[in-house]
């Protein structure tokens, strides 16, 4: 059984939470974690990582746990370091998403240009087509214009 007890009902509980999240000053009852905020703002008082709030980067998150001066029992470090890893994990998971999404959003904005390139050159190439072709009735017309040269036989 993990340390902090039974689980409850899922639905159950995060209506449970979700009500003491919204007694902790800042923090939106509607936000998708307003659950797990209302069980942790039970263990502690709310702290808010204000260096996190821009952009999450691993050393950022190591700094802050760093930050941390945990006092107490080796049971409340043990489950103080369960919960650390359960958001770690969390937060790595989100950090990987995050950096494939940008990935991905990278690659489409080369591909985007690529196509645009290559459509680009398509209608030049056409464009020096139809002068050629230009080009080449107005020569013959030319041609077609000059008298016949006529050879002497001699």
């Amino acid at each position: 059984m993990p340390l902090w007890g039974r689980k409850k009902n899922g639905a159950e509980s995060r209506r449970q939470h979700g009500a003491e999240a919204r007694t902790i000053l800042g923090w939106l009852a509607t936000d998708p974690f307003s659950g797990v905020a209302g069980l942790l703002n039970r263990w502690a008082a709310l702290v808010l990582w204000e260096a996190l709030d821009e952009k999450v980067t691993p050393l950022l998150v190591e700094d802050a746990v760093e930050s941390v001066k945990l006092r107490g029992e080796k049971l409340e470090l043990k489950a103080a370091g369960q919960v650390g890893w359960l958001f770690l994990s969390a937060l790595r998971m989100v950090y990987r998403k995050t950096k494939l999404q940008d990935e991905v959003a990278a690659l489409q904005e080369r591909q985007l240009l690529m196509k645009e390139t290559i459509e680009s050159a398509v209608t030049r190439g056409d464009e020096m087509e139809a002068r050629c072709t230009t080009l080449a009735v107005r020569v013959a017309k030319q041609k077609s214009r000059q008298k016949p040269k006529m050879l002497l036989a001699v």
